[in-house]
C-alpha cells in the first residue's frame, strides 16, 4: 500500500460519517423489509430503484431474490438502530436523566464525576459507533446487493 492510498484510506475513515453517504444507507436498511415484501407484486422493482437511487449499484432484483434478502434487511434494521442508538445515547449522556435513563454516575465509566462519564461515554461509545456505523452501514448494503444480484457481476 503506497503512502498516497493510506492517506486516502485516513481521510476517508475521518470524513465519511460528515457526509450524505451513512444516511443513504441508513435509509436503504429502513426501506428494505417494505422492499422486500413488496418484491412479491412487484418483481423487484422497487427493489432495484432503491438501491440505484440509495445505494448507487443497479441490482437484479427478482420475486425470489427479493424475498431472500427478506430476513437480512430486517437484520440489518435492528444492526443498524442499535448502532445509532449508541452513538446518540453515549454522545447525548447528559439527556439520558431527562428520559428516565440516569442512575449514579459516581459507579458508571468514567465516574466518579459527572464529567468524566460524559466523556468516557462519549468518546468510547459515541465517537467510536460514529466512525463505525458508515462502515458497518457499508458491508449490510454489500450483503444487500449481492443477494440482489449485481448487473456489473
Amino acid at each position: 500500500m503506497t503512502a498516497l492510498t493510506s492517506r486516502s484510506l485516513t481521510a476517508a475513515w475521518w470524513r465519511t460519517p460528515f457526509t450524505a453517504e451513512p444516511w443513504r444507507r441508513t435509509g436503504y436498511v429502513l426501506a428494505s423489509p417494505v422492499a422486500a415484501l413488496l418484491a412479491i407484486a412487484d418483481g423487484g422493482r422497487l427493489q432495484r430503484r432503491l438501491a440505484a437511487a440509495l445505494l448507487g449499484r443497479e441490482v437484479r432484483a427478482t420475486r425470489l431474490r427479493g424475498i431472500a434478502a427478506l430476513p437480512l434487511a430486517y437484520l440489518s434494521i435492528v444492526i443498524t438502530a442499535y448502532g445509532w442508538l449508541l452513538v446518540a445515547m453515549n454522545l447525548g449522556y447528559p439527556v439520558r436523566w431527562l428520559i428516565g435513563m440516569g442512575g449514579s454516575y459516581e459507579h458508571a465509566w468514567g465516574g466518579p464525576t459527572f464529567a468524566g462519564a460524559w466523556a468516557f461515554h462519549a468518546v468510547f461509545g459515541g465517537l467510536t459507533f460514529l466512525f463505525l456505523m458508515p462502515w458497518i452501514l457499508r458491508g449490510l448494503n454489500a450483503l444487500h446487493v449481492r443477494i440482489l444480484g449485481r448487473c456489473d457481476a
